[in-house]
């Protein structure tokens, strides 16, 4: 993707299809020179969210369609945002706005022009700093996550630092866990995946889409971490089960590296006392040695973490501000401590082979394509069948319905001569109607299934709650919007969940009928 230049060299429409083939992730800011600009956030070439000058999702895109003059910028490290607005895919848009005549004044200077542009421009200035420089939030649930598990015994396998946040607070019970092993695989991400439940904690650390290493921590007693495939297994069970939420996070190569050393290396030097140890001195004779590894630091006031490439420092962090630095200050201040334990540690280097994932998960993955498409969904359950009655065999069998919609057959008990179905004549005991409308808030019970899908999918709810919101106050209109979320698209979230919540839906709504 390229990261800058001219709307009339590389037309909006170009830059579209670009990130979509090649699979980018990041903000792409376009600015039509006159003032007016928009971003557009790609996670994986789908592009998710849009803003401009008073308008978001479908609208700001087929707006900025329009523009032929002005630039653009990507930036692959921007932090994405939680909100998800652009509903039609990339070609409609494109079709739309080639089909629609452009927008008034969309290329000349907009007199209503304030704030928005304002956000758009200081989100890109922050790209101007060096990258060990940056500052980088820490992880944050994102909207619509009730609850953010944290290990009971608090601890992790090891610190991680805050990085480029791919996804924050997934919810594993909504994941489709080998659709998203694949996608890291095939995008060569470089990063971890944490896992964290209420009992348990687990990391996957990956290079150029390889998985390094797997730490899981389930215990509550001290030493128990386990690597490799057994921490693997247990993380791929927590995560099928449907236990705790998953963060992406993206980091560096070098970062990587020194917390692959961190795990797997074995100490250079351990057990150094603050108090005997000159900091500064030690770290000036592994740069002069071209270490690559790392330094921790464990004192009551948390733990540090330097991570040295060929002596230099790729990162520095603690386990309170996991913020990166390229200086040391804040892992040198926990020095202060006499009692602060140090350890280095030195790349192994015996190169070890990186994890066997589809030994774990390769059986639940389906082959597939660039775009996964949804498999259909499971064959509905044939409702029971209705009783004959002997004294009358011959009344005509009528279509099957769901169980909530059947007549039943005890009105038919005093028939003497079977009439057919275009000319049924109403049973003397009316039967339940499936549309009572003036009887039910429609209203409550809309927001009731919404509120069941933001807690069961958070911040990717929201196509499922505007389908919902959109339907008919009926009992039919509310059934179609429940079938079609089944087929609802959703980016690292498998469609068979998408089932069992409309399942869910359709047991909620009958018990207010």
């Amino acid at each position: 993707m390229q990261s800058h230049g001219s709307l009339a060299d590389v037309p909006l429409r170009s830059l579209l299809e670009s990130a979509q083939g090649e699979r980018s992730t990041g903000t792409l800011t376009v600015r039509n020179g006159n003032g007016q600009s928009a971003a557009l956030y790609f996670l994986f070439g789908h592009l998710f969210h849009a803003q401009s000058d008073g308008k978001a999702g479908d609208d700001a895109v087929v707006t900025a369609l329009h523009w032929t003059k002005g630039d653009f910028e990507f930036d692959a490290k921007a932090k994405l945002p939680a909100d998800e607005s652009v509903k039609a895919g990339i070609p409609e848009l494109v079709q739309t706005a080639e089909s629609a005549p452009s927008v008034p004044g969309a290329a000349e200077p907009a007199a209503e022009v304030e704030a928005q542009p304002e956000r758009v421009e200081a989100h890109v200035d922050r790209r101007d700093h060096a990258e060990p420089e940056r500052k980088v939030e820490a992880p944050q649930p994102r909207r619509g996550v009730k609850h953010r598990p944290q290990p009971k015994h608090g601890r992790e396998p090891i610190p991680v630092p805050a990085g480029q946040i791919i996804y924050d607070s997934l919810k594993t019970s909504f994941v489709d866990f080998p659709r998203l092993i694949t996608t890291l695989e095939k995008e060569g991400y470089t990063g971890y995946v944490r896992l964290l439940t209420d009992d348990a904690s687990g990391l996957i650390l990956f290079r150029e889409g390889s998985a390094l290493e797997c730490m899981y921590d389930g215990a509550v007693e001290a030493g128990s971490l386990v690597l490799g495939k057994e921490a693997l297994q247990r993380f791929n069970d927590d995560v099928t089960s449907g236990h705790g939420v998953l963060d992406v996070v993206g980091l560096s190569p070098e970062l990587i590296d020194g917390l692959y050393e961190l795990t797997v290396s074995r100490p250079m030097y351990t057990e150094l006392y603050a108090a005997w140890v000159d900091m500064k001195a030690l770290l000036k004779f592994l740069s002069d040695r071209k270490l690559s590894g790392s330094v921790m630091i464990r004192s009551q006031a948390g733990t540090g973490v330097i991570i040295l490439s060929d002596g230099d420092i790729a990162g520095a962090y603690t386990s309170e501000s996991r913020d990166i630095s390229d200086k040391p200050d804040r892992a040198l201040a926990l020095c202060d401590d006499p009692a602060a334990m140090i350890e280095v540690k030195s790349a192994d280097a015996t190169k070890h082979p990186p994890l066997d994932v589809d030994e774990i998960v390769g059986g639940l993955r389906a082959p597939r394509g660039a775009q996964v498409s949804a498999p259909p969904p499971p064959a509905p359950v044939a409702p029971a069948p209705e009783p004959v009655l002997p004294t009358n065999p011959t009344i005509p069998v009528m279509p099957a319905e769901p169980p909530t919609a059947q007549i039943p057959t005890g009105a038919y008990s005093n028939y003497t001569q079977p009439t057919p179905p275009s000319m049924q004549v109403a049973p003397t005991t009316p039967p339940p109607q499936r549309n009572s409308g003036p009887q039910l808030d429609w209203a409550a019970i809309v927001g009731e299934l919404q509120a069941m899908a933001e807690d069961a999918l958070g911040n990717r709810a929201r196509k499922v709650k505007d389908i919902l919101g959109a339907a008919d106050p009926s009992l039919g209109g509310v059934e179609a919007a429940i079938d079609q979320i089944p087929s609802i698209s959703l980016l690292f979230v498998d469609s068979s969940r998408l089932e069992q919540l409309a399942q869910e839906m359709r047991a909620r709504l009958k018990s207010h009928l």
